[in-house]
């Protein structure tokens, strides 16, 4: 049973991720990396400090440093004095960032939408069912780690 499973998941990953390349296609305007953090950051919904992005992307502070300081200069992030810890800074998502991500994920959501019309409505059924388990229980395992 476990083995079944396992091969499902492993085969959901690049269905997953091919549906959604193309879905997100040449809808970002930045560079992969760029993008990555811009996204991160949009999702975490408040501002970080560069270690806790570095951990969270798994990237090393170096790296992470010179590319913030690019998407700093294009507008997209600022970076302030952390009140809490004076040697760190805390980076957060200017609105130009914000309206980046914001576009880029309405686009996603059109396209999955208009995408959905190829579905008959039990099939839409079905699909809204699986994805909703498929959330539900693998919330359930990270939750019991």
């Amino acid at each position: 049973m476990n083995e079944g499973i396992a091969k499902e998941y492993i085969a959901l990953i690049p269905n997953l991720f091919g549906s959604f390349s193309e879905l997100n296609k040449e809808l970002v305007e930045l560079s992969h990396i760029q993008n990555h953090i811009i996204e991160f950051m949009y999702m975490q919904q408040r501002a970080l400090n560069i270690k806790e992005i570095s951990t969270g992307l798994n990237i090393a502070k170096q790296q992470l440093t010179n590319i913030i300081k690019d998407l700093e200069i294009d507008g997209y992030l600022v970076k302030v004095p952390d009140t809490k810890d004076k040697r760190a800074v805390l980076v957060s998502l200017t609105p130009k960032g914000k309206e980046i991500e914001e576009k880029k994920w309405t686009k996603i959501y059109q396209r999955f939408v208009h995408n959905l019309t190829k579905l008959s409505d039990e099939e839409k059924i079905d699909l809204n069912y699986a994805l909703h388990k498929v959330n539900v229980l693998l919330h359930k395992m990270e939750g019991e780690e």
